[in-house]
């Protein structure tokens, strides 16, 4: 049997936030060892606090610092393909514990670099051990704190994804509004291989090009899930952004992987 119904029967009275920090309990114990390990061995390194880890991602710190290593490499090679990002302003939008952007000094020394989130314990942990970054707290509504057309290049991973409706509407906006003519964003979605999370139900909204929010909790934490099919996000971009590229996520690789947006300030 799926998952997605015993899911939503937890959301309909308001226990999924029950549901997850058993689930974080459960991540922090299979990786005490590991994660003890890692600490020992690079004392130097700074760590987030274990719960900042896991709502933005997973507790293990090993992970953190590579993966997030990775995915800053990753994210430089796409945007170059459309951008030069010497020199430039370069937004983590949704930076969370600094998984990704705290590799982007060293990857890019010449460029300015700057990350806002919601989440102001984030933020204080950020300021406090991450150098080379300016770093912002927005509210879960826009606007953000940045002057008009500011940005030549944006990302925000897995941040619409956790989304009412009319924030996608309202941070679209506010994107449109940082990000300077011609400025290259890269956005994740929830695609199609993310469907089989969903009733059957909720599986006919999404195929009918409707997006699916699975709600009852606080907006933006990990438990509030929504869901883009294609379609949507291309009406999302209409008249603001040009899309260069939709990536979709794998779907038979053993792991969801997120839809990758491409695209272009207009």
């Amino acid at each position: 049997m799926s998952l997605a119904l015993p899911k939503q029967i937890l959301r309909s009275i308001g226990a999924i936030r029950l549901l997850d920090n058993l689930r974080y309990r459960y991540m922090k114990y299979k990786n005490r060892l590991q994660n003890k390990r890692f600490k020992l061995e690079h004392p130097e390194i700074a760590i987030p606090p274990d719960y900042l880890l896991y709502e933005s991602h997973n507790v293990n710190y090993s992970y953190y610092l590579t993966k997030g290593r990775q995915k800053a490499e990753e994210l430089i090679k796409m945007f170059q393909k459309y951008t030069n990002l010497n020199d430039k302003n370069i937004l983590d939008w949704g930076c969370g514990p600094s998984r990704v952007v705290r590799h982007f000094p060293e990857l890019l020394p010449k460029s300015h670099i700057f990350g806002t989130d919601y989440n102001t314990d984030s933020i204080s942990w950020n300021r406090k051990y991450i150098d080379g970054v300016r770093f912002f707290e927005n509210e879960i509504n826009p606007p953000t704190h940045f002057k008009d057309q500011f940005f030549d290049a944006i990302y925000g991973l897995s941040i619409f994804t956790h989304l009412s409706e009319e924030n996608h509407h309202n941070w679209i906006n506010e994107l449109y509004r940082i990000s300077k003519v011609g400025a290259v964003l890269i956005l994740t979605t929830h695609g199609e291989n993310y469907k089989v999370k969903l009733t059957k139900s909720d599986q006919k909204k999404y195929e009918s090009d409707v997006l699916v929010v699975k709600g009852n909790t606080l907006e933006g934490h990990r438990t509030y899930a929504a869901y883009q099919p294609p379609q949507f996000m291309r009406q999302l971009f209409a008249d603001k952004f040009e899309v260069l590229e939709h990536i979709p996520g794998p779907m038979d690789v053993g792991y969801f992987d997120q839809d990758k947006w491409i695209i272009k300030r207009i």
